[in-house]
């Protein structure tokens, strides 16, 4: 992800994790949490001290690969009236950029 992040011309920032009330199947380890990488593009605004979020989310799984809608909404808190960009996305959402094969 970060060499995408890197070659589309983003810069790295920081990153979150979803921890997740159930686990999954897996293959080598069963699974419970994803990551979140934000990247940015231009000279934006940081985010102001009250849309500061802790870097761990716990949320309940939706569907296969959905993210919790509460990701969404601290994006859009700390980086209003910007472009959005979700990659490997299950699902659209309006003012968001979605790619994904299962969309």
């Amino acid at each position: 992800c970060l060499t995408v992040i890197d070659a589309w011309g983003f810069t790295y920032k920081t990153n979150m994790v979803w921890i997740k009330d159930k686990f999954g199947m897996g293959y080598h380890y069963r699974g419970r949490h994803e990551h979140l990488l934000l990247g940015t593009k231009g000279k934006g605004r940081l985010p102001a001290a009250t849309e500061k979020w802790e870097s761990v989310i716990f949320a309940p799984r939706g569907e296969h690969s959905e993210k919790p809608k509460i990701l969404y909404d601290i994006i859009e808190a700390a980086y209003p009236n910007c472009k959005y960009l979700e990659l490997f996305a299950r699902n659209t959402r309006k003012g968001w950029m979605s790619w994904g094969d299962e969309i």
